[in-house]
């Protein structure tokens, strides 16, 4: 049985900035990580040299806060760790041609210097925690090597006395960072890999494989079951046309409201113009004709929802708590039953069962797809393929790159956009290579597809191969950990991320 899991619908599209502002919202660590070059890696974090104190601020001697880390803040002022991985990554892509006034540009060299700094912080916490000290020796040695000392190729002492105690005392602070960080990070991801876990890898990247496929998108499910789906649901599709006000402030303002319009000594188009406050109000309160599904997430409680959808013309409903407040509606036409869908409906119930009947349409096709295997079993795949008119599509040679590894051969969802999502779906990777030689697979759902595979050959990877793992694996799975270790304090309950609002407050609030 496939999934029958039920998700919300987005039912508003956003552009440009909003859309921008939307996904970060949703994953702040996952969309950064997706928009940024590769520069922002944690390797990054420990070789930006340290620097002195620099005079250039947003203010003089001001502070942003960004949020904090473990109950330290994160804090951008000048000369700070937070303002040299500002100035480090702004140079990274003034070289690279990058329009620094871009607003789009300007948030994502902020928040890679953010995340650096949150890095930075919870590392050094974790060494303070371990009780590391960071050798004043070693402090000495570092300071010595820094180029503001250096006097034709030599330390100068005349210019490290040149320097004030209070810059000199804030420049051996950040060195002791830099070697507790550095410290940190060769503890944590420079571990030893072992034999087995690249011969492993190895065992992955040979035999190589290629295929044949056929799509049955969810797409493609029939206008014909939309409809018998809604004439079989309809309590769902019904239609009722109302009118509702909002009272956000309380409830005993609400039910003051409630009585007055009830009574009647106030109309219920005056008192949504007067008191309500929602999208509607200045219509009156009306909303319009809406869907009986429609009500759904705007009236969670299933009891109070069908005693709203069951409304006479003209009656009133209870006061109901609602997430803005407490709401009442108003009937303004009788409900009206849908005996036959027509286009209109047709494509609001299609959205609604691919968000919330998901599993319905993907075993609707799953049996499309076995019955065309069955078929290919005693006709061969090809000749299946043009008997029931559909599309055949070729990829490969792929090795078993389950999460995409770079160093495997992998699939090219340019070209085939349909397996888009498939590197991390386990149940793709044992059925493709599980499957025997010129035999259909069984159907697997991928995304909005469902697909047959038939696995035509299978070669052996190049000598060159199991060499190259020996010489980048090590690289490779080094990169994994950053981004592991990256992930994981980004996504700590001890961040208090509160970057975003600080970032718009600061940089765009004349835009708003």
């Amino acid at each position: 049985m496939a999934s029958k899991e039920k998700k919300p619908v987005v039912q508003n599209e956003l552009s440009g900035w909003q859309e921008f502002v939307r996904r970060f919202k949703a994953h702040p660590a996952l969309y950064t990580g997706s928009i940024l070059i590769t520069l922002f890696t944690v390797i990054a974090f420990v070789l930006v040299p340290a620097m002195a104190p620099k005079a250039n601020s947003l203010a003089a001697g001001g502070r942003l806060s960004f949020g904090s880390y473990d109950g330290i803040p994160i804090e951008f002022y000048p000369g700070n760790y937070f303002a040299q991985q500002r100035d480090y990554y702004s140079e990274q892509l003034r070289s690279s041609g990058k329009d620094q006034n871009n607003q789009y540009v300007a948030f994502q060299v902020w928040r890679a210097a953010f995340e650096s700094t949150v890095v930075q912080t919870a590392a050094l916490q974790e060494m303070k925690k371990a009780g590391y000290t960071t050798p004043q020796g070693l402090v000495d040695k570092r300071m010595a090597t820094l180029p503001v000392f250096q006097e034709n190729g030599k330390f100068s002492a005349a210019r490290y006395k040149a320097m004030s105690e209070a810059d000199r005392m804030n420049l051996r602070r950040d060195l002791e960072g830099q070697i507790a960080l550095e410290r940190y990070m060769e503890d944590t991801l420079n571990l030893r890999i072992s034999t087995q876990e690249k011969d492993f890898i190895k065992s992955m990247a040979s035999p190589e494989r290629s295929f044949d496929m056929v799509v049955f998108p969810l797409a493609s499910y029939p206008d014909s079951e939309v409809s018998a789906f809604v004439i079989s649901n309809p309590n769902l599709f019904k239609q009722v046309h109302l009118s509702k006000i909002t009272i956000s402030s309380s409830e005993g303002d609400a039910k003051k409201v409630y009585e007055s319009v009830k009574n009647g000594s106030v109309s219920f188009e005056d008192a949504a113009k007067t008191h309500s406050k929602d999208e509607y109000a200045d219509k009156g309160g009306d909303t319009g004709l809406k869907y009986a599904f429609e009500l759904a997430t705007e009236i969670t409680d299933i009891a109070a929802r069908e005693k709203v959808l069951s409304l006479s013309k003209g009656t009133l409903s209870e006061l109901i708590k609602g997430s803005a407040g407490w709401v009442f509606y108003r009937a303004e036409e009788e409900p009206r039953i849908i005996s036959i869908p027509d286009s209109a409906l047709l494509t609001k119930a299609r959205s609604y069962m691919m968000s919330f009947e998901k599993g319905k349409v993907e075993d609707y096709l799953i049996a499309k797809a076995n019955e065309f295997a069955e078929k290919a079993r005693t006709m061969s795949f090809t000749n299946a393929v043009s008997a029931l008119s559909l599309t055949k599509k070729s990829f490969g040679p792929i090795a078993l790159n389950y999460g995409d590894v770079e160093i495997l051969k992998g699939l090219n969802t340019q070209n085939i956009p349909e397996l888009s999502g498939a590197s991390t779906n386990e149940t793709f990777w044992k059925t493709a290579f599980s499957t025997p030689l010129q035999s259909p697979s069984k159907p697997i759902v991928v995304g909005d597809n469902i697909i047959v595979l038939n696995p035509v050959s299978e070669t052996k990877a190049e000598d060159s191969t199991s060499t190259i793992i020996d010489y980048y694996y090590n690289y490779i799975a080094s990169q994994y950990s950053e981004r592991t270790l990256r992930n994981y304090f980004l996504n700590s309950k001890k961040l208090k991320d509160q970057f975003f609002d600080t970032f718009v407050r600061t940089f765009m609030a004349s835009n708003n």
